[in-house]
């Protein structure tokens, strides 16, 4: 995957955190820097820096929206 691929899947995911937190940046900002278990306690600006973890970002995301535990 190339630099420009990989930021366009960065985008898309954090597109999809803001909108989880309802646009609210500073919340968004505090939980990218959160421990979570649901990402095997990375963070989630750990895992935006890969395919990998953005996948597991997004499946979480998703999970987080459809009220599944995590």
């Amino acid at each position: 995957m190339n630099t420009e691929e990989l930021e366009k899947l960065q985008t898309q995911a954090y597109a999809e955190v803001l909108e989880l937190f309802s646009h609210d940046v500073s919340e968004v900002d505090r939980w990218l820097l959160e421990r979570v278990r649901g990402l095997n306690y990375m963070t989630p600006k750990e895992a935006l820096q890969s395919e990998e973890g953005i996948s597991r970002l997004r499946a979480l995301i998703g999970r987080l929206q459809h009220g599944i535990p995590t």
